[in-house]
């Protein structure tokens, strides 16, 4: 069996496998039509909160663009990617990060939640992006926009879609598939998940 390093080639956004869990979120039709109403939260133990706009997270964080593989954690389904977006990490460094923070907590609007432990965020900066483009465009309803985490290298339950909550917190949150299904906190692709 071919592995997703083994077939090069960008996939385009049509062909590319999706999960809704939780179906789409009822904000996704008022962010289509007016994005400048879409708000990211960072909160929890950070020294100021944030709420940052689309545009804000444009303009104000320097872009990052990679190619990356998006897995599902059946290893069945998967595709190759071009992303962009900017660096998870200089976003919650402007929030100021407390020294007690283990865990980061993310939350799709429409009630999807995985986890990141901080440590790997601050040590592969690269790997973990707040993304805002897919294949040279803005991501499209299905796969997040208007924002949606890149964590490369980790199966697809840790690339949240539809972004609007990011909480930084000094204990071991697990997010859905982590805590409820009991699936790896570490997702790391290529490795068994129960």
């Amino acid at each position: 069996m071919s592995l997703p390093e083994d077939v090069p080639g960008i996939t385009a956004v049509e062909h590319l496998f999706r999960y809704d869990i939780f179906g789409l979120p009822a904000e996704l039709g008022r962010w289509s039509r007016d994005n400048s109403l879409f708000r990211l939260k960072v909160d929890g133990c950070v020294e100021r909160e944030g709420a940052f706009s689309l545009l804000e997270l444009r303009n104000d964080f320097e872009p990052v663009e990679t190619e990356s593989v998006l897995q599902c954690m059946t290893r069945v389904h998967w595709g190759r990617v071009l992303l962009r977006g900017a660096r998870l990490y200089e976003v919650l460094q402007a929030c100021g990060i407390r020294p007690q923070v283990r865990k980061i907590a993310f939350h799709g609007a429409e009630g999807f939640s995985t986890d990141l432990f901080l440590r790997e965020v601050v040590e592969e900066p690269e790997r973990f992006l707040l993304v805002y483009e897919m294949n040279g465009e803005p991501l499209t309803g299905e796969h997040g926009f208007p924002l949606r985490i890149a964590a490369i290298g980790k199966y697809a339950y840790k690339w949240c879609k539809w972004l609007v909550r990011i909480s930084l917190l000094d204990y071991d949150f697990k997010g859905h598939y982590e805590g409820k299904r009991g699936w790896s906190d570490a997702a790391t692709r290529g490795e068994r998940v129960v």
